[in-house]
């Protein structure tokens, strides 16, 4: 069954021999690992550490940015973190493996969007906890991007920040057409009705 992705970035999908039946409308994590790079150097920083949360996304996109830095980068990459996504409330990760040299950390917390940004948020409370508000400058991947719940009231913590998120424009045209679906003009779509039951808390 041919698959059209709208957030899949994962830079494994771009194997057609493997994903023939694959295509999505984002770019690979590859194009924003180059953009963090290209970051890193118009910025000059010296020393960077890596933090991704365990899983493909985080790995293959910290990966990606390194193998880029390998190529382009002029500085001291240290060797990345990792911090589980499975964390109970309340624990938070440990910067013990961040060294204070490091003049940023680019954190790659890449998985559904809820523990995404609960995971990116207690990345930046470990950081207050271990007093290092001010030390970091913090280069976020998109899971970061625009959210404000990571940041809400630790805006010290995070001042200053880059974040990456790729380029979105609004087509009025398809929000007119998707805000228009109705179970009468969108009986096509097999799975439109379990929609509308959950949305609007009905039984059909």
């Amino acid at each position: 069954i041919p698959q059209i992705s709208y957030a899949s970035t994962a830079p494994d999908l771009s194997d057609n021999s493997r994903y023939d039946f694959f295509s999505r409308v984002v770019p690979s994590d590859t194009y924003q690992a180059q953009a963090m790079v290209d970051i890193v150097k118009a910025l000059k920083w010296n020393y960077v550490s890596t933090l991704a949360s365990e899983g493909s996304y985080g790995e293959s996109g910290v990966e990606a940015f390194i193998q880029k830095s390998r190529e382009d980068g002029e500085w001291c990459l240290e060797q990345e973190m990792q911090t589980a996504l499975s964390l109970a409330p309340g624990q938070h990760p440990r910067f013990r493996g961040a060294r204070h040299e490091a003049s940023a950390l680019a954190p790659w917390c890449r998985q559904a969007p809820a523990p995404v940004a609960s995971l990116c948020r207690r990345v930046l409370e470990a950081a207050k906890r271990a007093n290092q508000t001010g030390h970091f400058i913090w280069m976020g991947s998109d899971s970061w991007g625009s959210k404000i719940s990571p940041v809400l009231h630790l805006e010290e913590v995070a001042e200053g920040s880059v974040t990456i998120l790729p380029k979105r424009v609004s087509v009025k045209g398809f929000d007119r057409y998707f805000s228009s679906r109705t179970l009468d003009n969108n009986r096509r779509n097999i799975w439109f009705a379990e929609f509308w039951e959950e949305n609007f808390h009905c039984k059909l």
